[in-house]
């Protein structure tokens, strides 16, 4: 019998030791996988082309996974959890234990020393057991949904800094045109100076305006290194890549920012899980005023002639009366904690809607503004090249050139955030809508 139960007691150990997360093993574990088949990301990371370098935001997100601490400590919380479940049930099995006990300087007449078995099986420790194993599983639904919001929270970070690079690398592009042309414009200017046709002016003002592209040059290449250092650390990935602005696989126009259900978003649920869990936690405080029942037994095993073997068993049932109001205060903290719990549901609920529609407004007004800046930059291209034009026809001077070059830039770079405004609007209203993870049917 006792071996039987060791090898339970073995067996149960092992089936309860949750996988730990390896780091930079190429692989997603059980418990990311797991959650990744619930998800909108149907991208693996075998599927991932290493030798083209080129990545998008779902890449980005998965590389990750394997290449980040932040996500793993979130899911070894889950690992944990899912050991504290099982733990629960240990409530419910008996506990057997050897005592040895010698008495010094002598033997009392009541105690005989040596050797006995003795083993205590619950039946009922006021909720103690129900609720054990009750919170634990709400503890790891919790836990589940944590890492669910963590994960859509990484991936709105990676998304971001994904496309701030791109707009880094817009921004840089602009300004190093801009500096080439100005300094060909410079050179130009200089020429006709030196002819008469222009006024010395003319040179040292765009000079000036040389040495200020040349800033902003410096500048804009500063911002581009310091969103590629951002996507590194959010990835763990620091070689050259190319990134693939895309972001219709985020799109979400069907949903109904004012009407659409909030329950697939995992801050929602994990704030029901949570008030699920103060309300286990209620009927486990009023579980002081509840008996103890349970079963004792002990076996004292013949050590020689003059001691024979002994055991006995028991029913005891204990009946708590007093506890110096303790039962009384736990309920009350169980209940303020509920009632926190409801609120801080409230809160959720209504700062997640607030949020989803800002972002559909957010996206909406992005896309507009995103055409009226393709527009502006299609017109002032338009301008640039007539004054060009004019400029070799004698009807323009090389200053208007510069000018209608300025205004190209700035209607480029405008179009460029603007573009940026509309991508991260759409995978933000994405993760507003509860998307990422999708509820199940």
């Amino acid at each position: 019998m006792i071996r039987f139960l060791s090898l339970l007691s073995v067996t149960v150990f092992i089936s309860c030791m949750g996988a730990p997360v390896k780091l930079h093993d190429n692989a997603v574990e059980p418990v990311f996988e797991k959650v990744l088949r619930e998800s909108a990301i149907h991208k693996r990371l075998e599927n991932i082309d290493f030798s083209a370098k080129t990545f998008t935001i779902e890449d980005l997100f998965l590389l990750s996974i394997d290449r980040t601490e932040q996500l793993a400590i979130a899911a070894e919380r889950g690992v944990a959890a899912d050991a504290k479940y099982y733990k629960s049930f240990g409530a419910w099995l008996p506990k057997i234990s050897i005592l040895s006990a010698r008495y010094a300087p002598f033997s009392p007449t009541f105690a005989i020393p040596g050797v006995r078995f003795t083993a205590r099986q619950n039946i009922m420790t006021g909720l103690n057991e129900y609720t054990g194993i009750v919170g634990a599983r709400l503890e790891r639904v919790a836990e589940e949904q944590n890492l669910r919001a963590e994960m859509a929270a990484h991936l709105m970070n990676i998304a971001d800094a994904a496309l701030q690079y791109q707009l880094s690398i817009a921004v840089t592009h602009e300004a190093r045109e801009a500096v080439r042309i100005t300094q060909a414009s410079l050179a130009e200017i200089r020429r006709r100076v030196s002819l008469g046709r222009n006024k010395r002016g003319d040179s040292l003002k765009t000079e000036a305006r040389l040495r200020q592209k040349q800033a902003d040059l410096l500048a804009a290449e500063e911002q581009e290194a310091q969103w590629k250092r951002r996507i590194a650390f959010l990835t763990g990935y620091n070689d050259e890549f190319v990134f693939v602005p895309e972001t219709q696989a985020f799109a979400a126009d069907d949903f109904d920012a004012k009407t659409g259900s909030l329950d697939a978003r995992s801050d929602i649920a994990l704030g029901k899980a949570l008030v699920a869990l103060r309300r286990n936690d209620v009927k486990a405080a009023f579980g002081g005023h509840l008996p103890n029942i349970y079963l004792d037994g002990s076996y004292r095993p013949s050590l020689d002639g003059s001691q024979p073997s002994s055991y006995f068993g028991s029913l005891t049932a204990e009946l708590p009366l007093f506890a110096g109001g303790q039962v009384i205060q736990n309920q009350n903290i169980a209940a303020s904690q509920l009632r926190q719990a409801e609120l801080q549901l409230s809160l959720a609920e209504r700062k997640a809607r607030t949020e989803l529609l800002d972002a559909h407004d957010s996206l909406v007004k992005a896309s507009a503004e995103k055409k009226a800046y393709a527009e502006s930059a299609e017109a002032a291209e338009k301008n640039y090249n007539a004054q060009r034009n004019d400029l070799r026809l004698s009807m323009a001077t090389i200053l208007d050139v510069i000018q209608s070059m300025e205004d190209l830039q700035n209607a480029r770079l405008a179009r460029a955030h603007a573009e940026y405004r509309e991508s991260i609007a759409r995978v933000r209203f994405f993760v507003a809508t509860g998307r990422m993870f999708p509820a199940k049917k």
